[in-house]
């Protein structure tokens, strides 16, 4: 497996900067961040600082060299396919091929309510995001792109300069039938939230979409990710057990090495890369030793850099 960074957005461009440039002067594969406005929880102590994705990724493919830069994932939602599609092919030429455009249909309501955005019900989220996949793919490998649909129209449309990288890797984050059908049809990489032990399930599903299309299996980098808190005795651990038991999705906890030893069945189920969010490491140095921990204590479950 390989061992990436997730940096939180709502914390201050030189926190967020030196994450990201520490990834990228370690052995790290890749840096991740979401495409977030607001807090999910929408209440005056939750409005903090919310960086703008697609600035902080073109800013950190100038402002880095080797890893790989992603968001996970960009909402469908906020910005026309035809835009992000033209922004995306830049970002890639900016970091020198480092690039990979991670999508989604969309999800948090409280953004989309307070900037009048149309969210839709999740039907019409996937036919939406459909009809931008094939926007944003034809306009990345075709010399001109007509599309036709409900939601987007174009009329010859073209981006040049085409990306660096031919084609531009794909990251969709998907769960559901239509959504792994289309990350089947149009992605190199796919993304869920999972724990050890529970992520083959879905990616049986990623199989069989993708087998029905005639496509290998084997050709999707698959990743996942999970909280981490890297404590240092009795009372860091209750407080750790604490934050692990009122959260609603997956968090590891324990010395970096126990960590390792919880992470080790992904090693089984088919995970390419593990996603490690700052959100529950601190900052500064001690989110520096943090990683560093990690780092060394999943090294022998790693199987490269970069």
């Amino acid at each position: 497996m390989r061992f990436s960074i997730w940096g939180q957005t709502n914390q201050s461009w030189a926190d967020l900067l030196d994450i990201a440039q520490y990834a990228d002067e370690g052995t790290w594969r890749a840096f991740y961040a979401a495409d977030h406005f607001m807090s999910h929880a929408d209440t005056a102590e939750e409005r903090t600082d919310f960086h703008e994705a697609t600035a902080i990724f073109a800013a950190l493919a100038a402002a880095t060299s080797r890893i790989r830069l992603a968001p996970l994932v960009l909402s469908m939602t906020f910005r026309h396919p035809a835009v992000l599609a033209n922004w995306a092919a830049t970002v890639d030429h900016v970091s020198q091929g480092r690039f990979t455009l991670g999508l989604g249909a969309g999800w948090q309501e409280n953004e989309h309510q307070r900037y009048g955005l149309e969210l839709g019900k999740p039907g019409a989220r996937v036919d939406r995001f459909s009809e931008g996949l094939q926007v944003i793919t034809g306009l990345l490998n075709e010399p001109a792109t007509t599309v036709d649909g409900q939601y987007y129209r174009l009329a010859e449309g073209i981006c040049e300069p085409k990306p660096l990288q031919r084609p531009l890797p794909i990251l969709i984050g998907a769960t559901q039938p239509r959504m792994l059908a289309l990350t089947a049809r149009y992605a190199q990489e796919w993304n869920q939230w999972s724990s050890p032990g529970t992520f083959r399930e879905v990616s049986g599903r990623l199989d069989a979409a993708a087998e029905k299309i005639g496509r290998d299996p084997a050709t999707i980098w698959r990743s996942t990710q999970a909280r981490v808190i890297v404590t240092d005795g009795p009372q860091s651990e209750a407080r750790a057990a604490e934050t692990a038991a009122a959260s609603p999705i997956p968090v590891l906890y324990g010395t970096a090495e126990r960590i390792a030893e919880q992470m080790a069945p992904w090693t089984q189920e088919g995970v390419d890369e593990v996603i490690l969010p700052d959100h529950l490491l601190g900052s500064g140095s001690a989110r520096r030793d943090a990683y560093d921990a990690l780092a060394q204590a999943l090294r022998p479950l790693s199987n490269g850099t970069g």
